[in-house]
């Protein structure tokens, strides 16, 4: 599976696996409503970059997925441990839509307070902090 695989690239940090997965065209819309998307694989490549130099560790949780042709919809949270020890987790829920077998448009819905006001305190909300212990296929606590 694709998406597992991605996963577990972006587990290890490795935006160059990650970036294996991606069509040249990319578009990510993952800021939350905060930013524009990020058009291209380059600029995709800068922004993961960017985000892993400032992750000491990732642990990504997918609850579940369902495809339907080329298009994936999934249900996770993100949850970081910033380099300078702040804690983040942000429940999401994102499409993947698939061209020549390659994400070519990603899209992810989230909570973008939980992510500002987490990146500043490091504390984990309680309504982010419960969504953690769901079962998850992948990202489980140990």
């Amino acid at each position: 599976e694709k998406l597992l695989s991605m996963i577990e690239a972006w587990g290890r940090q490795d935006v160059d696996a990650v970036m294996t997965f991606l069509h040249e065209d990319v578009e990510w819309n993952n800021s939350g409503g905060f930013s524009p998307v990020i058009k291209g694989k380059a600029a995709m490549r800068e922004a993961l970059e960017a985000m892993a130099s400032k992750i000491a560790e990732s642990r990504w949780r997918l609850f579940d997925y369902t495809e339907v042709g080329d298009r994936l919809w999934m249900e996770g949270a993100d949850e970081f441990i910033l380099t300078d020890g702040k804690r983040v987790a942000i429940p999401y829920m994102g499409i993947l839509d698939y061209e020549d077998g390659l994400i070519r448009y990603w899209r992810e819905y989230y909570n973008g307070y939980l992510h500002t006001s987490q990146g500043k305190t490091g504390i984990v909300a309680a309504e982010a902090e419960v969504m953690l212990d769901r079962p998850a296929i992948t990202g489980a606590r140990a």
